[in-house]
């Protein structure tokens, strides 16, 4: 039986959009029905933006593109309006001079730099000399188109600023897993999440990730979440930055017992990753690829931009962060076994990677002991000179929030509520300025 679909509730950019209308619906009726309504919500709903900062732009764009294209229909309207003076004007010939100043148009926002506006300028300037060049008074239209336009943006400018009080705490770390918390059965975060967890951080809220996937693959699940924050990385052996690509501390292998880890899954005929810090680069190595599975795994991640693949030619023992297996779940179970049975074995803890496991074939990672996600994630609180944190997770008993139906975004929910509750002592975040 197929699920029934959810009907998604109206998000507040719906409700933002509908207040901007009405308002400027209001202004039009305060101003004594001068001007036209149309061009101040048009305005409007083309700044009423997800976030503040596309706002900002989006604003700017309208306003110097709206000055523009009327100062070119200002100047065609008066040359019109002198032509009428000494002879019949000609309709089409009208047209034809509207078409040349329209490419001037564009041009001008060339030579001004604000290419990126020239649409907003074609549009005022088209609106203004083709439906009024009749007009006797030309100065009185581009005037209140002008200001239309000015209030439709200023009005977008206040709703979108504009926000239930609410308390920012600001001093609490917040960390989330990816899979099965952020998303789960959809493969991707929904456009709520994305949306609610950038201006969640962009509030000021501590968010970051802690997971098992390497800073490759968070940066591959989340591509349009901003993560000013270092991330947790690699089940606890990286502590990683996105925005520089750096790693900013890190837990190894031990060389001698990489180097024994080696000849162990080399006797045992186990193909693996070596995964491996040079010069602040990660840097993911390969030998001869003779399982189905590492050849799969190869495959599906070499092309990414955000991965360094390269043979294992030579020791390569050192910087070492872990090693990832990839072969039939039963080979690597006896593996395993054995591995534990190794006196150096109490150097290396193993992880089984569910979410890169597929089929009848098993991921598994070697990473050194020592490393753990709630130690980075204490190394991050110290960093941040933070004393509180807060994790969410899917497992119960490895985190302080479970989320039981990820598919509703819960996580996302939960941070909101925690990071920023509804309450009157937020006053003074009703209206952000910045």
């Amino acid at each position: 039986m197929n699920r029934i679909r959810e009907i998604p509730l109206p998000g507040q950019r719906i409700f933002r959009s509908l207040i901007a209308i009405l308002l400027c619906v209001a202004v039009y009726a305060l101003r004594g029905r001068q001007g036209m309504p149309f061009y101040s919500v048009i305005a409007s709903l083309q700044c009423i933006q997800q976030y503040t900062r596309s706002m900002k732009t989006v604003a700017r764009r309208r306003v110097i593109g709206t000055l523009v294209g009327a100062a070119w229909g200002l100047l065609t309207l008066l040359i019109a309006l002198k032509i009428r003076e000494n002879t019949v004007p000609d309709e089409m010939l009208h047209y034809l001079v509207i078409s040349v100043i329209t490419a001037i148009v564009i041009y001008s926002t060339v030579i001004l730099k604000i290419q990126d506006m020239a649409y907003f300028s074609s549009v005022v300037f088209l609106s203004i000399t083709m439906n009024h060049i009749s007009d006797t008074n030309p100065y009185l239209f581009v005037f209140h188109r002008t200001l239309d336009t000015v209030i439709g943006v200023i009005i977008a400018d206040i709703v979108n600023r504009t926000h239930l009080p609410r308390v920012r705490n600001t001093d609490t770390l917040y960390v989330s897993e990816i899979q099965d918390t952020i998303f789960g059965t959809r493969k991707q975060i929904s456009n709520y999440a994305k949306v609610e967890l950038n201006r969640l951080i962009e509030d000021g809220c501590l968010f970051t990730i802690s997971t098992i996937q390497t800073p490759a693959t968070i940066r591959e699940l989340l591509p349009d979440v901003n993560l000013p924050l270092p991330v947790i990385a690699a089940d606890g052996t990286i502590l990683f930055d996105l925005k520089k690509r750096e790693i900013l501390q890190a837990v190894y292998l031990r060389p001698e017992v990489a180097a024994k880890l080696r000849a162990f899954l080399e006797e045992e005929q186990v193909d693996y990753f070596l995964n491996q810090a040079e010069h602040n680069t990660l840097i993911v190595r390969y030998g001869e690829m003779k399982s189905e599975a590492i050849r799969t795994l190869y495959e599906q991640k070499r092309l990414s931009v955000y991965r360094n693949f390269a043979p294992l030619q030579g020791e390569h023992v050192h910087r070492v962060l872990y090693f990832l297996l990839a072969d039939e779940a039963e080979k690597l179970k006896t593996v395993i076994q054995k591995l534990e049975k190794e006196d150096w074995a109490s150097e290396v803890r193993i992880t089984y990677d569910r979410e890169q496991s597929q089929g009848s074939w098993q991921c598994v990672k070697i990473l050194p002991a020592e490393s753990s996600q709630n130690g980075l994630q204490k190394q991050l609180m110290l960093q941040l000179g933070v004393n509180k944190k807060l994790t969410f997770g899917s497992r119960p008993g490895e985190c302080d929030i479970l989320i039981k139906d990820v598919d509703k975004d819960l996580m996302v929910k939960e941070l909101k509520r925690r990071f920023e509750p509804v309450d009157i002592h937020g006053w003074k975040n009703i209206f952000r300025i910045g």
